[in-house]
Formats: structure tokens, sequence, C-alpha cells
């Protein structure tokens, strides 16, 4: 074989695993980094994937006067290609600058026309001449005007967006560290891509070889280029990420600081005993509890469950308990209180949230708890020395579902050794790897086994009880509770 023929087939190596490096980069770009195709990097590197792929055409075919067909696609769309190539360039990064065209006008003139202009002269070049013809060997030769329109339009794209690079890099580094960043690694591009190209030069050819293609120079500069920039995206998307985890904790505090005791003493009235708790399955939760007293001899408490998860449930859990607890001071009875609440909440609900809810109003002298049950779990109710039973009573649909809702309400003597449960459905929906749920007969078997264990150790016996089941299954909604106790002997 002779040095000519081995540099040639040594060419066509590199070509060939610079086409795979490339589609490796673009794969990992969409895999890896889950861009979509369509962003301006994606484009980018599925240029250089398809300027690669011309310029193996372009290569395998020169030469060949039967060929010359192939010769002029190859050479076509490999130009083609590469000006896109610079048109990604610069529009990826202008737009991390914060400097793209943003009007259609602007994208047009900038974008479209250039290469648009350029692929209708590559269609045309084969009868004109004006970029490329074929010679009497086959060998596809490139006209004067192929080369300043060519790499005229393609250095316009690369210094427009190494310009503001340069300024970002040395002169407003301090002002933006993360484009400082950015304009490092475009800069360290444009100097590892001429210089690849001369060490190409070098080893394949002189000046007046046929190995001048940039595409090899280009791929390995890419390599480093899009290694870092998604490097930088992924590390400052981790920043935002890790600031919204901080935001989150702060606002799950606020909002364990919103909700009252856990454990509370009502000064007055030693018989009433209330404990609760809440257990959230992210940072923050929709679910919430209350207790107020209104007046000197009523108590009032409030469990409820918002729709969804997360900061709009949490959000929308602070205005229902702001409001439930405003109405509770003014209204003589729990259900014009969910009736103000439900209407209130109605008037602008465009994201459609609700909440179900069940309120009680105990009078502290009779002991006679009024309550309404707006589409909430039914409450469990274990009189002395009887077994748990459910309070069967809705009054209504949940808060914040329709406006002309007219809410009602029930009554029930509370005696001693009388204890109500409370809860959100995250206690009886959990569910255990095979799928099961722990079941509103599984509860209130607890509550049946532990009638004389204090209000606190019964709810810690539910929630280890609850764990137990689930038996490692993530929690996927919050679990709320709330135990009224009317002390009595062993209580």
């Amino acid at each position: 074989m002779s040095y000519l023929s081995t540099i040639d087939s040594l060419y066509r190596v590199v070509l060939l695993m610079g086409l795979i490096l490339s589609a490796i980069l673009l794969y990992n770009n969409l895999v890896l980094y889950r861009r979509k195709l369509t962003d301006s990097l994606s484009l980018m590197l599925l240029s250089v994937t398809i300027m690669c792929l011309f310029e193996i055409v372009w290569e395998v075919c020169d030469g060949h006067l039967e060929l010359s067909v192939f010769s002029y696609i190859g050479a076509c769309g490999y130009a083609i290609s590469f000006l896109l190539f610079g048109a990604m360039f610069n529009y990826f990064f202008l737009e991390q600058f914060e400097m793209k065209p943003r009007s259609r006008w602007q994208i047009n003139l900038f974008y479209v026309m250039p290469i648009a202009m350029f692929a209708l002269l590559c269609l045309t070049t084969p009868w004109t001449r004006l970029l490329f013809w074929v010679d009497q060997n086959g060998i596809l030769q490139e006209m004067i005007l192929f080369s300043t329109l060519f790499y005229g339009i393609l250095m316009a794209y690369l210094l427009g967006a190494l310009l503001p690079a340069f300024y970002y890099a040395f002169i407003a580094r301090h002002k933006n560290p993360l484009r400082a960043k950015m304009a490092e690694s475009m800069i360290v591009f444009g100097i590892m891509g001429p210089a690849f190209f001369v060490l190409q030069m070098v080893v394949l050819g002189d000046s007046n070889s046929d190995y001048l293609a940039l595409s090899p120079a280009c791929i390995l500069a890419l390599v480093y280029l899009s290694t870092n920039v998604n490097t930088h995206l992924l590390m400052d998307t981790q920043a935002k990420v890790e600031a919204v985890e901080a935001d989150l904790r702060i606002a799950a505090r606020i909002q364990l600081n919103a909700l009252p005791s856990p454990a509370p003493e009502f000064e007055g009235h030693p018989e009433i005993h209330l404990r609760a708790s809440m257990n959230t399955a992210r940072e923050v939760g929709g679910d919430f509890y209350d207790y107020f007293a209104i007046g000197d001899d009523k108590l009032c408490f409030v469990i409820a469950d918002v729709s969804g998860k997360g900061t709009p449930a949490a959000l929308f859990m602070m205005t229902v308990k702001t409001m439930i607890r405003d109405y509770a001071l003014t209204k003589g009875s729990t259900s014009e209180i969910f009736n103000e609440v439900n209407q209130r909440l109605c008037e602008n609900n465009k994201e459609g949230m609700f909440a179900t809810a069940w309120i009680g109003i105990l009078d502290t002298r009779t002991k006679i708890l009024q309550y309404t049950n707006a589409g909430h779990n039914y409450p469990l109710i274990l009189r002395d020395g009887a077994s748990c039973e459910r309070l069967k009573k809705k009054h209504g649909l949940f808060l914040g579902g329709l406006d002309d809702t007219i809410y009602g309400q029930s009554e029930m003597q509370l005696g001693k050794g009388d204890r109500l449960l409370l809860y959100t459905d995250g206690v009886t929906e959990a569910h255990n790897p095979e799928g099961k749920l722990y079941g509103l007969e599984r509860l209130a078997g607890v509550l049946d086994e532990t009638p004389s264990e204090s209000g606190e150790d019964v709810l810690v016996h539910i929630i280890k009880d609850v764990s137990a089941f689930s038996n490692g299954s993530p929690q996927f909604d919050d679990m709320t509770m709330m135990l009224l106790t009317m002390a009595g002997e062993g209580r």
C-alpha cells in the first residue's frame, strides 16, 4: 500500500470515528442530560453528526467520475450542515448570554436567509459551477465563491458568539459566574478547533492536500465544549434545586409553626385531653389540624385534607385554615362556618382545588359536641366500655366544590371515657409492598386495643402500626390525626 493510500485510509478512519463520537455526544445529550431534540445544543450536535456523515460520502466518492453526483451531494450536505452547526452554536450561546434575536424577522435575517441562500447555490452548482465543479479526474474542486461565502458566514456565526464570550470571561466575569464559565468553555473551544486542525494537517498532509475538512477537528473540540456546557448547566440546575429544597425546608418549618401544639392543656378543663400528630409525605403538606377556644365555654377543633400535594396544597391549606378560624369566631354553628368558607373558596378557585374537612365545637359545660363533616373520612368514636364505631355522618360536599352547597350538622353527647379519633386518608390508605391498604378496620382495632393508654401513646401506637404494615413502602400521602379524650378512670 502506498503512502497516499495509507493516509487516505487513515483519514477515513478518522472521519468514521468522528461520526461515531458525534453520535455518542448527541445520544448523551438526549438521554443522559434529558435535552429535547429541538434544543439548540441538540441541534448543534445533530448538525455535526450529519456533517460528518456527508463528509464521509464526499471522501469516498471523490476521485470517481462515475460517482460525481454523490460527490456534489456529500460536499453540499457537508457545507450546509456545517453552517447549520455554526448557526446553532451562535444561537445557543447568545441564548445563554440573553442576547439571542427575539423577533421573527431577526431570526430570518441572521439564520434562515444566509443558509437558505447558500443551500440554493449548492442546488444549482452542478450547472453554474459557482461553488464546486468536478474535473475530468472526478475530483471535486472548490471555487473561490465557496471559500469566501462559506467561511465568511461560518466565521460570522462563530465570532458573533465568541465576542460576547470574551466580554463575560474577562470583563464581566464577576457579574455572572455561570456565564463566565460558559464563556471560558467557548474560548477554549475556539482555541482547540484550530489546534486540532493544524495537527490534522501536520499528520495527514500539507496546506495543499485534500485533507482540509474541518469536521474531525470540530468534533474533537466539541467533545470538550458539550461536556463542559452540560456540566455547567447541570451544576446550575443542581444549585437551583438545592435552593428550592432549602426554601421548602423553611416552608415546612413555617407550616409546622403555624399549627398549634400537638399536646395542649386547656386551663380550667382538665377533663378534656386533645392530642395531635402530622407526618407529611413531602417537605410541605396539604393536611392540617387546628383547635381554639370560642368564648369561655366552647372549644373548636378541625381536621382537613387538601387536594394535591406539595407547595400548592400547602398554600391552599393555609387559606382554608385561616378562613375556618376567622368564621368560627363569628358564626354560631359548624354548618354556618362551612357554608361561609365554602362560598369564599368557590369565588376564586381557578385551579379547582378543594379540601375535605371535619369541624367540631364542644360545649365544655354540657359536653355536647356539634359537628359538620364536609366530605371527610368518618371519625371513630370509642365509648367507654364499648367497641369502636364510625360516625357515619356527612353533611355536604368537600369545601371549594360547589358554591350552592348547604351544609348540615349533627350533635352528640360525650361522657367520661369517650374517645374520638379524627384522621386523614393518608392513614387508612397507607399500603404495603403487596398493594394492600391499611384500612379502617385495622385502625379501629388499634383504638380498641389501647383503651387505657394516654392520647400520645395511642397516636404513637398507630404510627408504628402503620409503619410496620407498610413494611418499607414509601409514604405517598400526609398522615394527620387528632385524638379527643374525655378523661375518665385510667385515662
